[in-house]
């Protein structure tokens, strides 16, 4: 699979996106996208290059239904202006195409080794440690993905993220800087707190029907049911197909013979190997100087860990002596292994050219060992077939399902054919539900124009893989406003309680008012049966007083000598608090352990970059030639 990801690298590159998990769009706090390329019309260009439709279209849905996740299902869906949306995904991409641009104009690029050796590292690609090209397959079909897309993906990851490193390495503080964020981080403050918690006996409890029909009106969308659909599926199980495949000894028998066959004509070999990047003719003799030059050196005896660590520019394999591990032939260029297969063990080659300039390669090690029985291999191999023939079986009837949905006006017609049982949800809204409703596939699915608007079937939807499903909208149910006589006992609660809120905050009121203006409240605290709590030393870690008090205390001005600082304050639970400073004691970073003061430094450190990287970033807007984002701003769909 790594030959065939490289080669279709040499044609027309897919343009997908997949999880950028790249540290620039953290510094901006955008966020990422899985997304499609489609041949649609470009509406924004970046200097010359194209942002289409599609992808702006793609991100806004994807930032639209990730923002509706996190509402509560009283949310009102209707006031939301998803033009916020649309402006934060335009912003999104232009920050990308701007970036990828720069990586490519300086030269920045990821050699394909690293990238070979990345992907064969990658644990979900892997079977008991190794690398296996049918899981890895399996995968990225499975995510929709083509082997090219992805490696072109993983690259463009790579090249950006050399951008950022840049700026997170050149990035520095000063040790005033940090004695400064210690003093601010180990302060104490010396505090006296006052509670006044919600008393019902302290007003009228007394509600009239006018009072709650005003309340139920300046409310109206606290009392709105949200949209909601209900949907039926249809759910292709591959667990379940393991019961309808047999495998005959017969052919477990042959498998083993070809595996025979294959074992005993294969070698694997240990390689290790200093390259030296190239992307021109220029380049090229330059490499293959320098190549020539370092062969030499091997050849007198120098050590070739030494000379790959120095000089190696596949910066993976360079940390461990270029050691790229075994291949049986299959893992690198057909010209790195026909120069590997002419080695002898601990020989150096000539330098030898690639697509990705030239390399020394040395042979570490031979590996040739006899096969095991066929006894022994028996049920792995059964195993192994079977799980061919279910995956094979799997992705047919998948395909068949969809094929089915499609051609049909609702799901009867594929569940009689296939034979499986037609599921129902209950109702969920945008923010899902419960089981399957809870998945952002099938939320996005279920309100989508063709399956909601349409009453169409929707397209295979792939949950996992291991699960395939159509489904269906049977039942609609629009926004609406709940009923008066519903939610009467609420709106009864709720405006007491704004009563014992607003007579709590007036009594906290008069309390700071009396302290500010010098007057001794101990009477009133008495009558009112309250009374001060007092800590002494309180940092901002303190466990002794609440988050949000901390937070209130540690904004206060210290107080001038002989003076004490007085705030009131509502707590999130609608009670009140008073808080007095009395004395604040400044820090110091020498009252931190090594380790938390390393974090601080580092802390600091990465705020700078991020801050030399906001400027950056700005500036290479400032000075990009960007047509059309007033057209790309303008909404062409309604959520």
């Amino acid at each position: 699979m790594l030959q065939k990801i490289r080669d279709n690298t040499q044609g027309l590159i897919a343009k997908i996106f997949v999880g950028f998990l790249v540290l620039i769009f953290a510094l901006f706090g955008v966020e990422t996208l899985v997304g499609t390329y489609l041949n649609q019309t470009a509406e924004l260009e970046v200097n010359g290059e194209s942002i289409t439709t599609s992808e702006i279209e793609s991100l806004v849905q994807n930032k639209l239904q990730e923002y509706y996740r996190s509402l509560g299902d009283d949310a009102n869906y209707e006031s939301i202006d998803t033009q916020r949306f649309r402006v934060d995904a335009v912003n999104e991409l232009i920050q990308r195409e701007l970036l990828r641009q720069l990586a490519e104009n300086n030269g920045i690029d990821v050699a394909g080794v690293t990238i070979d050796r990345i992907i064969m590292q990658t644990p979900d690609f892997q079977v008991e440690g190794k690398y296996n090209d049918e899981r890895a397959t399996l995968l990225l079909t499975s995510s929709g993905l083509t082997p090219q897309g992805y490696r072109s993906n993983l690259r463009e990851q790579l090249r950006l993220n050399q951008v950022v490193s840049a700026f997170n390495s050149s990035a520095f503080v000063t040790e005033a800087e940090v004695e400064k964020l210690g003093a601010i981080v180990n302060e104490k403050r010396d505090i006296r707190l006052l509670g006044l918690a919600l008393d019902p006996t302290t007003v009228d409890t007394q509600v009239t029907d006018e009072e709650i029909d005003s309340y139920y009106v300046a409310n109206t969308e606290s009392f709105l049911i949200p949209e909601a659909v209900k949907i039926s599926w249809l759910s292709l199980d591959k667990n379940r197909l393991f019961e309808e495949v047999s495998i005959a000894d017969d052919t477990v028998k042959a498998a083993y013979e070809q595996e025979v066959a294959a074992f005993n004509a294969q070698t694997e070999r240990r390689a290790a190997h200093i390259l030296l990047g190239a992307t021109n003719e220029e380049e090229y003799t330059a490499a293959e100087d320098k190549a020539l030059e370092l062969k030499a050196r091997l050849d007198a005896g120098e050590d070739f860990t030494e000379l790959a660590l120095e000089f190696s520019q596949d910066e993976g394999s360079a940390q461990v002596g270029g050691d790229l591990g075994y291949t049986r032939g299959d893992s690198f260029v057909e010209e790195f292994e026909a120069a590997l297969a002419g080695l002898e063990i601990d020989e150096v080659s000539n330098p030898v050219r690639t697509e990705f300039g030239f390399h020394l390669i040395k042979l570490l090690d031979i590996e040739a060992t006899t096969p095991p029985n066929y006894e022994e291999r028996y049920e792995a191999l059964a195993r192994e077939l079977k799980d061919q023939e279910v995956n094979r079986l799997f992705v047919e009837k998948s395909e068949e399902m969809g094929n089915l949905a499609f051609e049909s006006v609702d799901l009867e017609d594929p569940a009689s054919i296939l034979g499986l049982e037609p599921q129902t949800s209950e109702f969920f809204s945008r923010t899902g539900g419960e089981g399957i409703a809870a998945l952002s596939s099938v939320i996005n699915a279920s309100f989508s124009e063709d399956v909601l608007e349409e009453g169409l079937n929707s397209d295979l939807i792939n949950l996992d893989e291991n699960t395939a499903i159509v489904l269906r909208v049977v039942d609609h149910r629009v926004q609406s406003l709940d009923p008066l006589d519903n939610v009467r006992d609420g709106i009864l609660e709720s405006i007491l309680t704004q009563r014992m809120e607003e007579q709590t905050r007036l009594t906290g009121d008069s309390i700071v008012a009396s302290l500010e203006s010098g007057q001794n409240v101990d009477s009133l605290l008495t009558t009112l049966g309250l009374s001060w709590e007092s800590f002494d030393g309180v940092k901002r870690d303190s466990n002794d007083v609440p988050p949000v008090v901390i937070e209130q205390v540690f904004s206060m001005a210290a107080p001038e000598e002989g003076s004490v600082s007085v705030r009131g304050f509502k707590l999130p639970g609608g009670e009140y608090a008073v808080a007095q400073v009395f004395r604040v004691m400044p820090g110091s970073k020498e009252e931190m352990p090594p380790e938390e003061i390393s974090a601080m430094r580092k802390f600091l450190q990465q705020q700078a970059a991020s801050a030399d990287f906001a400027s950056f970033y700005l500036t290479l807007e400032d000075n990009a030639e960007i047509t059309g984002r007033s057209s790309a701003l303008e909404s062409s769909q309604t959520f």
